[in-house]
């Protein structure tokens, strides 16, 4: 079972690295680093930072339409993506895939800084909504995507590259914004819009995937149960999904910690200490539930065929 599970975390961390502009990350393991990347809430700034992304807005506003700028922006991250990512330790792959992320990230900010100015009070308010709604998201997802590697070298570039490809594609979504409030004309390509809904994966969304009843002893019909709560026996009282297993724990989307679009990570509290469970895809198409004390010892797994 071990073995399995081990399997599908080099899929998930082979996944995690690709994308859609060109070239292929290749990952490798080098030298460690404890960088972590910051998740930046883009909403309550200070005045000096305010005034400095105004300026630089502003700049920006009266040079070029949103498109041509989103489009600039896009130019200079396929130059990240088509990096020669096949030569580099892990430390340096660690560094680039943040500075990826940085690229996103400044646009982000400048795009949020000029919608506060331009947009009317309640289209602003919500806007504001989606973007706190999606701050979760990010959090959740890059937690989720560096506990394929927790505490390896290889954890920063699991993050940085979960948080450049959500940034990227929430930047497309304010530009849009931005043009509309300008009257200006803003189309995203087909193949971008592609990996932009792939980049940026609900809770519900990801809870659909692993919907159902997936047996792991024929003999018992034990299984494990991934239901929604109003439809599930077991249902936990104020949750959307039930996760269930035939005489055993029952956990809900409420334990979340962090989710991919191909796993979920729980977190509980237990008598002092945290457990810890994940529901991934197998090699086989179906699922395995793990489970531990910690992050990088969910040992104990149960394998769905």
């Amino acid at each position: 079972m071990k073995n399995n599970y081990l399997l599908l975390c080099i899929s998930l961390v082979i996944f995690l690295a690709l994308s859609g502009c060109g070239k292929s990350k290749i990952l490798q393991e080098d030298t460690t680093s404890d960088q972590n990347i910051h998740i930046d809430n883009h909403v309550e700034e200070s005045s000096d930072n305010r005034t400095n992304k105004s300026e630089a807005s502003e700049e920006k506003s009266e040079a070029e339409s949103i498109q041509d700028e989103i489009a600039k922006v896009e130019e200079k991250s396929c130059e990240y993506e088509n990096a020669d990512w096949g030569s580099m330790g892990q430390q340096e792959m660690n560094q680039l895939t943040a500075q990826w992320y940085q690229l996103w990230d400044d646009e982000l900010n400048s795009l949020w800084s000029r919608l506060s100015d331009e947009l009317d009070s309640e289209t602003k308010a919500k806007v504001l909504d989606e973007q706190r709604a999606w701050i979760k998201r990010k959090e959740e997802n890059v937690k989720g995507a560096g506990a394929a590697a927790f505490g390896g070298s290889l954890q920063p570039q699991l993050e940085n590259s979960t948080a450049e490809e959500m940034t990227r594609a929430r930047a497309y979504i304010l530009a849009g914004y931005l043009a509309d409030a300008r009257n200006e004309s803003f189309t995203i390509p087909s193949e971008i819009q592609e990996s932009i809904d792939m980049a940026d994966l609900s809770l519900n969304d990801v809870f659909e995937k692993f919907e159902g009843q997936w047996i792991f002893d024929e003999d018992r019909g034990a299984c494990v149960g991934i239901e929604r709560t109003e439809t599930c026996a077991y249902g936990v009282e104020g949750s959307n999904w039930t996760v269930w297993v035939t005489g055993g724990d029952i956990i809900s989307d409420l334990d979340v910690y962090g989710y991919t679009g191909n796993n979920i990570i729980f977190k509980i509290p237990h008598d002092g200490y945290d457990v810890f469970y994940e529901l991934s895809f197998n090699m086989a198409n179906s699922i395995n539930f793990a489970y531990g004390t910690s992050m990088d010892a969910m040992e104990e797994v149960i394998v769905c065929d």
